[in-house]
C-alpha cells in the first residue's frame, strides 16, 4: 500500500520537476552546497522582489489584476 503510494507520487510533476532543477544546479555547480545555497537563496530574493512588485502595482491599480509584467523568466 505505502509503496504504491510512494510510486505514484514519485510520478509527479510537482515532485520530479523540483529534484531535477536541484540536481542540474548541484552539477553545473560541482556538488559546492555553498554555491547551491547561494543560488537557492538568491533566486528566492529575486521572486520574493517580483512577488512584491506585482502585489505593488496591483494595489495601485486599486485591485485591478496584473495580466503581465517582464521578468527575466517569460520575456
Amino acid at each position: 500500500m505505502m509503496k504504491d503510494l510512494i510510486a505514484k507520487q514519485l510520478y509527479q510533476p510537482a515532485v520530479v520537476l523540483p529534484l531535477l532543477l536541484l540536481t542540474r544546479l548541484m552539477v553545473t555547480l560541482d556538488f559546492n552546497l555553498a554555491q547551491v545555497m547561494f543560488v537557492m537563496v538568491l533566486r528566492g530574493s529575486q521572486h520574493a522582489y517580483q512577488f512584491a512588485l506585482r502585489h505593488a502595482v496591483s494595489r495601485q491599480r486599486n485591485g485591478a489584476s496584473v495580466k503581465h509584467l517582464p521578468c527575466n523568466n517569460c520575456c
